[in-house]
């Protein structure tokens, strides 16, 4: 018992040095943006220059990354609503952090040489690469949480089909539950399209590669919306811990 209330307090430590690194990811985005100084504004044509070919490209920058950032927020909040939580995925979630702290030299980067195709390739796959990280996470998390899911696929498998014709079905995991974990993995691969989607883009319009993350605000809002009415636990069997696990979730999810 002692030994859980240890783990308890560690993975509660752990949940707040997480929150202060994305505080401070989001806070050091703005900083990115440098302020000219008199000698580089000497009149109101380069200032005019300034606001067009920097400010303005900037500042969309920085909502665009802002949001990406927020976004990975949002699911480290479902991750620490799981009860089984291994120090393997703590781990894992302290590389991603490691990752997510590159985001702000990678928007400071594109300040600078947004209209370069490769400048954006790195930023893509910066953000591809963390959101397959967040993937990974929560498949070992739904994995350790429902374990006994396993045991049960073909059983669980017909249930959910013969009850939902959305049935899931991962092979990699063996799991068939339906619900919020479905409309969880949802989310997760909002930023993978848009980062695949980017990168492609990249090669023919730079903008158009920076603008095709907002597809990750867009995919979540209507996942959510789409989602919110099916995703009750009425034709599921589960026990108690697993129905307040799973409505967590859902809390974290919709915000309810």
């Amino acid at each position: 018992m002692a030994n859980i209330e240890l783990f308890n307090k560690f993975t509660d430590r752990h949940a707040a040095v997480t929150d202060g690194v994305f505080a401070i990811a989001m806070t050091i985005l703005v900083l990115e943006i440098a302020v000219p100084t008199m000698a580089d504004i000497s009149s109101g044509v380069v200032l005019k220059d300034y606001f067009i070919n920097f400010l303005a490209p900037s500042i969309l920058i920085y909502f665009i990354s802002f949001y990406i950032v927020y976004n990975f927020w949002e699911n480290t909040v479902v991750l620490f609503n799981f009860k089984k939580i291994s120090y393997a995925i703590l781990t894992l979630n302290m590389l991603t952090m490691a990752t997510v702290c590159l985001i702000p030299f990678a928007t400071g980067f594109l300040f600078r040489f947004y209209n370069y195709f490769d400048v954006n390739i790195f930023f893509s796959l910066l953000i591809l690469v963390i959101s397959l990280l967040y993937i990974v996470m929560f498949m070992l998390l739904i994995k350790n949480n429902f374990s006994e899911y396993f045991d049960k696929k073909d059983e669980i498998k017909t249930t959910i089909q013969d009850s939902y014709d959305d049935g899931i079905e991962f092979p990699n995991l063996k799991l068939y539950i339906r619900g919020v974990t479905l409309t969880l993995f949802y989310i997760l691969l909002a930023p993978v399209i848009s980062s695949v989607i980017s990168i492609i883009l990249a090669f023919i319009s730079p903008m158009l590669s920076l603008l095709s993350f907002l597809l990750i605000l867009v995919l979540t809002f209507i996942i959510r919306i789409k989602r919110g009415s099916k995703d009750s636990l009425e034709n599921v069997h589960l026990t108690d811990d697993e129905k307040e696990l799973v409505g967590n979730i859902r809390k974290s999810i919709y915000g309810e």
